[in-house]
């Protein structure tokens, strides 16, 4: 397991931002994510993915402080996304039911997408 944890970050259409963790969120890494975050957070960002394809575990804290981001945002008329959440990782945040307070998609792109819901239904044809 990877106790270090990297941060790369994208915009995306102009107003998404997409962050792609990689390692562990653990008790040793929580401040780095959160101080990375808040510095999108104190430029106006409100719709964030986290892009956790190569994260290899979160702990409590690290739960937590994902919580705390989607509380922040919510207050603010924004929302945290996870994508391409997998293994220990996943299963961690299903058992504590982070999954029904966060959105999962299966990858940055249909978590892109669920950020426009029109674009996502087909026209009627009537």
């Amino acid at each position: 397991m990877d106790t270090a944890l990297s941060i790369e970050t994208e915009l995306l259409d102009g107003e998404i931002l997409a962050v792609v963790l990689g390692g562990s969120l653990n008790s040793t890494t929580t401040e780095q994510f959160s101080h990375a975050i808040q510095n999108h957070l104190d430029q106006g960002r409100t719709k964030i993915i986290l892009d956790c394809r190569n994260v290899d575990y979160i702990s409590s804290l690290g739960i937590g402080s994902l919580v705390a981001l989607q509380a922040r945002l919510r207050k603010k008329g924004g929302e945290v996304k996870l994508a391409a959440v997998y293994g220990v990782a996943a299963e961690a945040i299903r058992i504590v039911g982070l999954d029904k307070l966060l959105n999962l998609y299966g990858d940055l792109e249909f978590a892109r997408r669920s950020f426009y819901p029109r674009l996502l239904v087909e026209p009627s044809t009537t």
